[in-house]
């Protein structure tokens, strides 16, 4: 999130500091527009080579794989005081890509959101999901030359499932017997369930859920981090930057190249730019939009995007007035133009939602049709509702790219609706913890995952995360139902009526999935776009520093 970084997803739980509250009032929406086509062209150095990739390695001047070097990647990370090394914390974008290095995961996901399989050699469930029986994968060892074994496996599931510590991952597992785990052989363990469940390896691809060495409570500069990642833990300044060097010991052989790794955190955009740029870094994360059209238009630097978008969404709390009403939700819905938010906010760098999670992903609906923007019968169903002249408030911040511009568009384009939509702007700091999931109306964005992740994580009655106040016991009900089954046509169809209730009377307006934007220089080889938190996200085991 971004997000709750928790892939909150993976939001940054602490950014830039913003300023005051102001409303949309404000904003003018001709002076924005022509501020953001001011901002892009102003970047624009020259014609030339396009360099833009996605989900692809970027044609560089790197040659061929070499070892070596020490490459220095920029990227939005926590501040000193929300900074941490534990794998089960972690939330930031830079903590997120510190973790993908130090750490592995039984699986990942790929660039099309379905899971591969990296620590485990195999997962496999019983006749009814009620059983899953997970082998380790063998030669892998830890940094301290201890191998891997089923007792780390069993002691990082209760640790990340101990209620006493309330990891936000736990949620993922939510479903797992934790008593009932069972050691088979050295690098065999058995899962079972509380609930039968068809498709484990998607939620063990999670976030947060990474294998830890038995008994590790602690990850700080006192107690260095120990993984089986392609790194190994050197030095941590915490909300700044942390150092790695190569594991030697790999588990995938040759791999990886780098001597050492340092990842420093910088939280606004221009600035990872003006660093790449002026040569003080050689990856940057995260680009904003318009900088990255800028730069794909002077091939200055390799610029790569992600296959598949970030949900981007203003969420209505269906719970709380006047969102409790249906008419209301569907007349906000329909007054968002999406596209011109795709084409202005993000510079193009995004598709256009319809209001359910997963676009690109396993289960998705696409069948269901593409909500339009029609302030008409927006209008329409706010005089049904006897909502004329509405006037809500919007809570937004400027906590990630493309948030405010979203929200400020959005305010616009409610106005043919008959629609008044005040802008509450937060602060970036304080935006997570005091702001969002609180206020009836604000925004969030998640990075795209299994639908069976984002449900578990926010649409669950008993979600930590419910950010729209969807709590149907019915839904739940169903919403078990259907992970558990094992018929692959007879889940997808107890998905799609899901998403069906999701998308007619839900508090979700998803208006866009934004791709994740990289820059690095052109003697950086093996740079390619992958969705945030995939297996190719963040990851620098095939990455290299040409001559």
């Amino acid at each position: 999130m971004f997000g709750p970084a928790r892939a909150r997803l993976a939001l940054p739980s602490s950014l830039a500091h913003s300023p005051a509250p102001q409303t949309g009032r404000q904003i003018d929406r001709r002076a924005f527009l022509h501020g953001l086509a001011v901002a892009s062209s102003g970047l624009v150095l020259g014609g030339g080579l396009t360099a833009c990739t996605s989900g692809q390695s970027s044609p560089t001047g790197a040659g061929e794989p070499r070892r070596g070097g020490r490459l220095r990647a920029v990227v939005s990370g926590a501040s000193s005081s929300d900074d941490t090394l534990h794998p089960f914390v972690a939330g930031s974008w830079g903590a997120g890509i510190v973790m993908k290095n130090l750490f592995d995961k039984l699986c990942a996901y790929k660039d099309d959101l379905t899971v591969t399989n990296r620590l485990a050699e195999s997962i496999e469930p019983n006749s009814d999901g009620s059983l899953w029986t997970v082998r380790l994968r063998d030669g892998v060892e830890w940094h301290d030359g201890k191998p891997l074994s089923a007792d780390d496996l069993m002691y990082s599931v209760r640790y990340l499932l101990d209620p006493k510590s309330s990891f936000t991952g736990a949620k993922d597992l939510a479903m797992v017997d934790v008593d009932g785990l069972r050691k088979v052989d050295r690098r065999t363990v058995a899962v079972p369930m509380r609930r039968p469940i068809a498709d484990l390896p998607s939620l063990l691809a999670g976030w947060y859920v990474y294998v830890i060495q038995d008994g590790t409570t602690a990850f700080d500069n006192d107690h260095p981090p120990v993984g089986t990642g392609p790194f190994r833990f050197d030095r941590w300044s915490p909300g700044d930057r942390v150092r790695l060097t190569r594991n030697d010991s790999y588990w995938e052989s040759g791999r990886p190249y780098l001597d050492e790794l340092e990842i420093i955190f910088i939280t606004k955009a221009d600035t990872r730019l003006n660093a790449l740029l002026g040569g003080d870094a050689d990856v940057a994360h995260e680009l904003a939009w318009a900088q990255a059209a800028a730069q794909e238009r002077t091939g200055r630097v390799q610029v790569v995007t992600s296959p598949v978008g970030r949900m981007q969404s203003f969420n209505m709390m269906v719970d709380q007035k006047p969102f409790t009403d249906p008419h209301v939700r569907e007349a906000l819905k329909l007054a968002v133009d999406r596209q011109e938010i795709v084409d202005t906010a993000y510079s193009g760098y995004a598709d256009v939602g319809n209001d359910l999670y997963g676009l690109g992903a396993p289960l998705y609906n696409d069948d269901l049709p593409q909500r339009r923007y029609d302030p008409d019968k927006a209008k329409s169903l706010l005089r049904k509702a006897g909502k004329e002249r509405l006037t809500v408030t919007l809570h937004t911040s400027d906590v990630t790219p493309g948030m405010l511009e979203a929200a400020t568009l959005y305010a616009e384009q409610a106005k043919r609706a008959g629609i008044t939509i005040k802008l509450e702007k937060s602060p970036a700091d304080s935006y997570w913890s005091e702001v969002w999931a609180k206020k009836p109306f604000a925004q969030s964005g998640w990075g795209n995952y299994a639908l069976d992740w984002f449900y578990g994580q926010t649409l669950l009655s008993t979600s930590d995360s419910n950010e729209t106040g969807w709590r149907r016991r019915d839904w739940d009900k169903r919403f078990f139902a259907a992970r558990a089954t094992m018929d692959p046509g007879l889940r997808a169809q107890r998905y799609a009526d899901l998403q069906q209730e999701l998308w007619q009377d839900g508090g979700y307006i998803i208006h866009s999935f934004v791709k994740w934007i990289d820059g690095a220089h052109h003697k950086v080889g093996g740079v390619r776009g992958a969705p945030p938190a995939s297996d190719g996200w963040g990851s620098y085991r095939d990455v290299w520093l040409g001559a």
